[in-house]
């Protein structure tokens, strides 16, 4: 059986006029996401949120029993964590963030790691991380982090790119040695104290805002600020953007021994190849 990677859903409450369903709540999955997972030859399946304020005529099934029927999870990236959710007080009044997706990504991420199998975040996501562990944040880079350069800017979205160093000792710097690549950045928010048991993994080098995180004591639980999905569309434009290819398949093959499937990834990763020199 292929490896089934859970990706947590994105929240859409009021969605916008013109999509065919006023007052219909959404939640959905952005598309680079799954073809950048399922490009390597493997199922993604979206967890969806299940509100546990809606009145329920039947039984769902219990998240322990979701996570025994999937080999890892990804944390989409999207609107900011509410300051609340970690004990702070909102750098200003009317942020945008969703006290619901935190509870319900948080759920998620206690059930995956209590159960050992390999976790890893988008932007959002590491962030997300952090708080889990007991972890602060900086709200806002622009006006709480001194010298800081650009890491958002609506003008470019996912165009904007700057440098990352992997740091001594780090798993990245294993999977991607130490010499500096360029990445996507679209964030306004990263790691401010690091939660229990987490280390930096890597760093811009010109403001040292943290770039990505691990916990240490896991097989593979990571976040990274940047978006690699997005670098699936970049790399013909900009050369220099960090191949994300390997960074899905260092949590595959996480995966795939927590699972013991490390050869049915093997052979599905061959005929991927295969079909596309064809």
């Amino acid at each position: 059986m292929t490896l089934r990677i859970g990706i947590s859903a994105r929240l859409l409450h009021s969605p916008p006029p013109g999509l065919g369903l006023p007052l219909k709540p959404l939640q959905f999955l952005e598309s680079n996401m799954a073809q950048w997972i399922m490009s390597h030859g493997v199922a993604a399946l979206m967890i969806p949120f299940l509100d546990q304020r809606v009145p329920r005529r039947r039984r769902y099934a219990p998240l322990r029993s979701l996570v025994e029927n999937l080999d890892g999870l990804v944390l989409q990236g999207g609107i900011d964590i509410c300051a609340e959710t970690y004990g702070a007080k909102p750098w200003k009044e009317d942020t945008d963030s969703d006290p619901i997706r935190d509870e319900y990504e948080l759920d998620l991420l206690r059930g995956f790691i209590e159960a050992g199998k390999p976790v890893l975040g988008i932007c959002r996501g590491a962030q997300l991380l952090n708080v889990y562990f007991g972890g602060t944040l900086i709200q806002d880079i622009p006006t709480q982090w001194p010298g800081a350069t650009r890491h958002a800017d609506d003008r470019d979205y996912d165009r904007l790119t700057h440098e990352v160093h992997f740091l001594p000792g780090s798993r990245l710097s294993d999977i991607y040695g130490y010499e500096p690549r360029r990445v996507t950045s679209i964030h306004h928010q990263c790691v401010d104290r690091l939660g229990k048991g987490l280390v930096l993994e890597a760093r811009s080098p010109i403001d040292l805002v943290p770039e990505a995180i691990r916990h240490a004591d896991s097989p593979f639980v990571m976040g990274v600020q940047w978006h690699p999905e997005f670098h699936l569309g970049n790399a013909d434009e900009e050369p220099g953007v960090l191949d994300s290819g390997p960074l899905m398949m260092a949590f595959l093959k996480a995966a795939a021994r927590r699972a013991g499937r490390m050869r049915l990834l093997t052979d599905g990763v061959v005929r991927v190849r295969e079909k596309i020199k064809r």
